[in-house]
């Protein structure tokens, strides 16, 4: 089987923040509900990708990963027991908790082997006034965040910043984070889907209940010496991490990528991106995703617009 630059359908989540802005932003079909997030290249329980067109339509990425491991991953790479990057985009039509990822090692020991969670973010729109939740204020410590969330006062530890579209934020395992309000991002992570959340602002579910807090494991893993890196833009539009990095592109016309051996994740942020290797012609618009494998090499890409590059680095 010859790989080829593969889409899929997205997974929808309905969550208690979220809202039908996809709609409107994307032209995308929505389930019914407030969809929060679109998981467009995953290979997780939570959610899983299908392949939606060529030869390998109706395949699952987990399949296509365990069936196809040198051709996705490349020959010379060391091939991960799970595919190792999960691409999303998120809606918040409310806040999200305040919340902390583990690293890898936690993850292993408290969380059935489960990756840890590092993520970066690109923000694709901004309610005017729009924040997020960024780290902690410098003088926060663990003992006196401890008294804070205990007492009810948990917001006056937090950091909170404007956005507005076009900003780039890294959010490594350890650091404390929330969207705000009115903040919709596309979104690089390592495949997890655990969250431990600190602070939920009081509010309560459909059913009245208030939802889980994860106090205890969120202070385990919580870096109080981290301060998170400034905000980037499209003058320095890259995010690089021992798991992945992630490039912005604008206008991008390159005849041919030829690239290490290895995956490319390819999101259209605005615009048109056209996708081309031998006989295979792809056009992503806005919103839209593709995985080209590590035997694509040497494809073409040509965005009319923000595109959006995900890869792991080089071992």
């Amino acid at each position: 089987m010859q790989l080829y630059p593969m889409t899929f359908e997205p997974v929808y989540h309905e969550k208690l923040w979220g809202g039908r802005r996809l709609e409107t932003l994307f032209q995308r079909k929505l389930p019914s509900g407030r969809i929060g997030e679109s998981w467009d290249v995953a290979a997780h329980p939570n959610g899983m990708s299908i392949v939606n067109r060529g030869s390998l339509q109706g395949s699952t990425l987990a399949q296509v990963a365990a069936e196809y491991p040198d051709e996705l991953y490349g020959t010379s790479a060391l091939v991960p027991e799970r595919f190792p990057l999960l691409v999303k985009i998120i809606d918040a039509q409310q806040a999200l908790s305040v919340q902390v990822h583990p690293d890898d090692a936690y993850g292993r020991e408290h969380e059935q082997g489960e990756y840890g969670k590092t993520e970066a973010w690109y923000v694709l729109h901004a309610e005017p006034g729009a924040t997020v939740v960024y780290g902690l204020h410098p003088d926060v410590t663990k003992e006196s965040f401890r008294r804070l969330v205990e007492s009810g006062r948990t917001e006056e530890g937090l950091r909170e910043i404007p956005v507005q579209a076009g900003d780039i934020l890294h959010i490594p395992a350890g650091l404390v984070h929330a969207l705000g309000a009115g903040v919709v991002v596309a979104e690089v992570q390592q495949n997890s889907d655990t969250v431990y959340r600190v602070f939920d602002w009081n509010r309560v579910d459909d059913s009245g209940q208030p939802r889980e807090l994860h106090v205890d494991k969120a202070f385990d893993v919580i870096n109080f010496t981290m301060q998170p890196q400034p905000l980037k833009s499209l003058r320095n539009p890259v995010v690089a991490n021992e798991h992945f990095i992630m490039e912005i592109y604008d206008n991008l016309d390159a005849a041919t990528v030829s690239d290490a051996d290895r995956f490319h994740i390819l999101m259209c942020l605005s615009g048109k991106t056209h996708v081309a290797w031998q006989d295979h012609d792809l056009t992503l618009q806005a919103g839209d995703s593709c995985l080209v494998p590590a035997a694509c090499q040497g494809y073409a890409v040509h965005s009319y617009g923000k595109l959006l590059r995900a890869y792991q680095p080089t071992p």
